[in-house]
């Protein structure tokens, strides 16, 4: 499989990664959509990242969020930012799960039982499942660790 370092190879499909700016409860946190070639390059990565067949970090480029997308989630006229691009690490805890946003990137670092999930949820995307999100394992995650998923 070839590296997903910043450059996206044509027929990459887009994908989407972005917070709102003034958000509420229902909006708090990340979201994500992807159209379904780069569901499928980011869910071979995420499988190899699970199997250890591939080393961390994996870098993917972000498209700058556009208004049909936000429309997905019925917030269309919201302010909101996007990174430019999402890293994927690793931990050794199987359920860790974080997201760190710094300089336009938004760092993913999971371990494998959460990145099985990951992969799942955004494979999903494919199939038309959205409208939830994936947090870190505890009864109150802070709202910018919530990663939600969008069709």
């Amino acid at each position: 499989m070839k590296d997903l370092k910043r450059k996206k190879p044509r027929g990459a499909g887009k994908l989407y990664v972005w917070m709102y700016l003034e958000s509420s409860r229902s909006y708090a946190g990340w979201h994500l959509h992807a159209e379904p070639v780069a569901c499928a390059r980011i869910s071979e990565a995420l499988e190899g990242l699970e199997r250890g067949s591939l080393r961390p970090p994996r870098v993917v480029e972000v498209s700058p969020v556009t208004a049909s997308v936000l429309a997905v989630p019925k917030n269309r006229r919201a302010k909101a930012r996007s990174v430019k691009e999402l890293r994927l690490l690793t931990d050794p805890d199987p359920r860790k799960f974080g997201l760190e946003a710094r300089n336009d990137v938004l760092t993913v670092t999971a371990g494998s039982e959460r990145l099985a999930e990951l992969r799942r949820s955004i494979m999903g995307i494919t199939e038309g499942k959205g409208d939830f999100a994936m947090s870190p394992d505890g009864k109150r995650a802070p709202r910018d660790q919530m990663l939600w998923f969008w069709w």
